[in-house]
C-alpha cells in the first residue's frame, strides 16, 4: 500500500473511532433519560454521514494516455497483476466506477448501451437491477476480477442511424474518429456504464475510483459532465509525456475539468519511461522531463508543482516484482504523497466540520437541559429553605405564585403553537416548491417546448426557461427559510427573556451551495447549447440526453434541499420544545412540593433532602456528559487542543 493508501486507511480508522464515540454518547443519553426523537435523529444523522463518507477520484483523459494503468499501479498492485484492462489503443470503453457497498454482492454490473435510446439517465437506472447485466466476482480470485473487467472493452457493431441516436457518431463532424466500415456499420461500446462492487481494502474504507473513457464518450454521456466529474473530490487529468498537451487534451481540460474544479486538480504526465534512453544520462533525462512539465504547466495555466511526471506501467511492474529502485524511478510515490497530503486532509476537514456542527448542537441542547434542571433544583432548594419556620399563609402565597407562573407559561405556549402552525405551512410550501408538482410542471413544459423545436434557438429557450423557473423556486425557498429563521429567533428571545430558558440563537440554514450548483449547471448548458447552430439528428439525440440529465440533476438538487430543509425545521424547533417540556415539568414539581408540604404528606426537610439528591444527580450527569462529549471532541480536534476542551 502506497502513501496515499496509508492516508486513506488512517482516515477510515478515524471515521470508525469517531463513529464509536458518537454512538457511546447516544447510548449514554438513552441510559440517562436525556434522549428524545430529535436527539436520536441527530445521532443517527452523524453516524449515517460518517458511514457514507466517500472520497471519490475521477481519472480523466483522452484514450491511450494510461488512465487504467495508473489506477492499477496506485490501487491494485497488491493483487499481483493488472486488474483493469490496459493495452495499446482504447481499453475503457464506458465510464467505470470502482467502489464497495456492503449491502450488495461482489460483482461487476454493466448497463447496456441501448438504454441511451430511452433518454433515461444512469442515475435513474442505478438501482433498477433488471436493466443491468451482473457478473459475480470472487474477491479471492484476482484473475477472475481481471477477466470480468475485460468486459468494459467490449464493443458491438450497429448501423449508422442507430449510432447517431446513441450519440456515438456525428456524420457532420469531420474530426470524428468513428467511421462506417464496408458494410455501413459503426463500432460502438457495448456498455453504457460499469459499476464494480469489490471489497478492496481502500474501497471498503469509502474510496470511489471513476475511470472515464475518452473525449467522445465524455461528450456523449452528459451525466459525466453534470455529476460524476464535477462531483469528484479530486480529478487526475492524465497526459502522455511523449505527446504533451494535444488539442483534444485541451478540450477535455477546458470543457470538463478547469470549468468545474478549482481545487483538487492533479495533472499526471504519464509514460515518462518513453523518454528513458540508454544514450542519455540521468541529468539529460531529468532536464527533458522538466521541460515537458514546464510546457504542460504553461498550456494548462498551472504552476509547475501541479504537474506530476510518472510511469504508471513501471510503477506497477516495480510493485508486483518488489523492485524499490524501479519504483523510485517511476516517481509514482511523489503523486501518491501529494494525493494523500492534499485530498485526505481536505475530506477529513469536511467530515470534521459537519460532525462538529451537528454534535455541538446536540451537546449544547443536552447541557441546556441539564443546566435547567440544576438551576431549577437550586431555586427550589432556596424556595423551600425560605419556608422554614414560616406559617401556612406564606406557603399558600408561594403556591399561588407558582400557579400564576404556570398560567403565564401556558399562555406563552399558545404563541409556540402558532409558530408550529406557521412552520408547518412553510414546510408544505417548501415540499411543493422543491420536490413536488412545481418542478414536474416545469420539466414537462420545457420538454414539450424543446421537442417541438428543431432549431437551436428553441432548444436554448426551453433550457433557459427551465433553469430560470428552478432558480425562482430556489429563491422562494430561500425566502421561506429566512422567514422561518426570523420567527424562530424572535421566539427564542421571547422565551429566554420571559421564562429564563437558555436557548441562545437558533441554528441557521443556507441554500448558498444549491444556488452555486444551479449556476454551474446553467453555465454548462449555455456552453452546450450555445455551440449549436442547427440541430442535426445526432445533436438532437445528444440534447435530449443532456436535457434528461439536467432534469435528473435538478430533481436530485430539489429533493436534497427539501430533505435538508425539512430536517432543519425539525431540528430548529427541538431546543425550544425540549426546554419547554423541561420547564413545564419543573413548574409541576415545584407546585407539587409545596402542595405536599401544605397537606402534611411530606415534611419540609424530607422534601429538601430529596431535591438535594436530585441536584447531586444532575451534577453527576453534567460531569458524565462532559466526559462523553470530550471523547467525541478529542476525535474532532488536533491532539494539541484536546486539553482545552476538558472544561465545559
Amino acid at each position: 500500500m502506497g502513501a496515499f493508501g496509508e492516508r486513506i486507511a488512517e482516515y477510515g480508522n478515524w471515521r470508525r473511532e469517531l463513529t464509536g464515540s458518537v454512538q457511546r454518547y447516544g447510548r449514554w443519553l438513552d441510559d440517562a433519560g436525556l434522549s428524545d426523537p430529535a436527539s436520536q435523529a441527530r445521532v443517527e444523522r452523524i453516524v449515517e454521514r460518517l458511514g457514507k463518507e466517500r472520497i471519490s477520484i475521477a481519472f480523466v483523459a483522452e484514450f491511450s494516455r494510461g488512465k487504467s494503468e495508473l489506477i492499477n499501479a496506485i490501487f491494485f498492485a497488491d493483487r499481483g497483476q493488472r486488474i483493469l484492462p490496459s493495452a495499446a489503443g482504447r481499453t475503457t470503453m464506458c465510464p467505470t466506477e470502482l467502489m464497495y457497498d456492503r449491502s450488495r454482492p461482489s460483482a461487476l454490473r454493466l448497463l447496456p448501451i441501448e438504454t441511451r435510446l430511452r433518454d433515461v439517465t444512469v442515475s435513474e437506472l442505478r438501482e433498477h437491477d433488471p436493466e443491468w447485466r451482473e457478473i459475480p466476482i470472487d474477491p479471492a480470485d484476482p484473475a477472475g476480477l481481471a477477466g470480468a473487467l475485460a468486459s468494459v472493452r467490449e464493443t458491438i457493431a450497429v448501423d449508422v442511424a442507430q449510432a447517431v441516436l446513441l450519440g456515438m457518431y456525428d456524420e457532420d463532424d469531420p474530426g470524428s474518429a468513428a467511421r462506417p466500415d464496408a458494410q455501413g456499420r459503426i463500432e460502438v461500446p457495448r456498455w453504457r456504464h460499469a459499476i464494480v462492487n469489490y471489497p478492496h481494502p481502500l474501497l471498503e474504507l469509502g474510496l470511489v475510483v471513476i475511470d472515464t473513457p475518452g473525449l467522445n464518450a465524455i461528450g456523449a454521456e452528459p451525466e459525466l459532465t453534470l455529476k460524476l466529474i464535477p462531483g469528484a473530490d479530486a480529478v487526475l487529468f492524465v497526459l502522455a509525456a511523449d505527446a504533451g498537451v494535444t488539442r483534444s487534451d485541451i478540450e477535455v481540460w477546458r470543457e470538463h475539468i478547469s470549468a468545474s474544479h478549482k481545487s483538487g486538480r492533479f495533472v499526471v504526465l504519464n509514460k515518462i519511461d518513453g523518454l528513458w534512453d540508454g544514450l542519455k544520462d540521468d541529468v539529460q533525462l531529468q532536464l527533458e522531463i522538466a521541460q515537458q512539465v514546464g510546457s504542460v504547466a504553461h498550456a494548462l495555466d498551472l504552476p509547475n508543482d501541479r504537474i506530476y511526471p510518472v510511469s504508471a506501467q513501471k510503477a506497477l511492474v516495480a510493485r508486483v516484482n518488489r523492485d524499490p529502485l524501479l519504483l523510485k524511478r517511476s516517481r509514482m510515490s511523489d503523486l501518491e504523497y501529494a494525493l494523500g497530503r492534499e485530498l485526505v486532509p481536505q475530506q477529513r476537514e469536511i467530515a470534521r466540520e459537519h460532525v462538529s456542527r451537528e454534535f455541538e448542537a446536540l451537546h449544547s441542547q443536552v447541557c441546556a437541559t441539564l443546566g435547567a434542571r440544576r438551576r431549577a433544583a437550586v431555586e427550589q432548594l432556596f424556595e423551600l429553605g425560605g419556608l422554614r419556620g414560616k406559617n401556612r399563609s406564606v406557603m399558600d402565597h408561594m403556591a399561588a405564585r407558582i400557579r400564576r407562573e404556570r398560567d403565564e407559561f401556558d399562555r406563552s405556549l399558545r404563541q409556540l403553537q402558532g409558530l408550529r402552525a406557521v412552520l408547518a405551512r412553510h414546510a408544505r410550501t417548501l415540499g411543493e416548491t422543491m420536490g413536488g408538482e412545481s418542478l414536474k410542471r416545469q420539466l414537462r413544459q420545457a420538454r414539450e417546448a424543446m421537442r417541438s423545436s428543431s432549431f437551436s434557438s428553441g432548444l436554448r429557450s426551453g433550457m433557459n426557461a427551465l433553469i430560470a423557473a428552478v432558480h425562482a423556486d430556489f429563491e422562494r425557498a430561500s425566502q421561506l427559510v429566512d422567514e422561518a429563521a426570523t420567527l424562530m429567533s424572535a421566539m427564542y428571545r421571547s422565551f429566554s427573556a420571559e421564562h429564563g430558558l437558555s436557548l441562545g440563537n437558533p441554528a441557521l440554514y443556507s441554500m448558498r451551495r444549491f444556488h452555486a450548483e444551479l449556476e454551474r449547471i446553467d453555465q454548462l448548458q449555455r456552453r452546450q447549447f450555445g455551440a449549436i447552430t442547427l440541430a442535426t439528428t445526432s445533436q438532437q439525440a445528444l440534447m435530449r440526453r443532456f436535457f434528461e440529465s439536467v432534469a435528473a440533476r435538478l430533481r436530485e438538487l430539489g429533493e436534497t434541499a427539501d430533505r435538508e430543509i425539512q430536517a432543519w425545521l425539525r431540528t430548529v424547533m427541538s431546543p425550544i420544545e425540549t426546554q419547554v417540556r423541561e420547564h413545564q415539568a419543573q413548574l409541576k414539581r415545584r407546585l407539587d412540593a409545596v402542595r405536599r408540604v401544605l397537606e402534611a404528606n411530606d415534611s419540609l426537610e424530607s422534601r429538601i433532602d430529596e431535591i438535594e439528591r436530585q441536584r447531586a444527580d444532575v451534577e453527576q450527569r453534567i460531569a458524565l456528559a462532559g466526559e462523553f462529549a470530550l471523547q467525541v471532541r478529542e476525535m474532532l480536534v488536533e491532539t494539541t487542543g484536546v486539553a482545552e476542551l476538558a472544561a465545559d
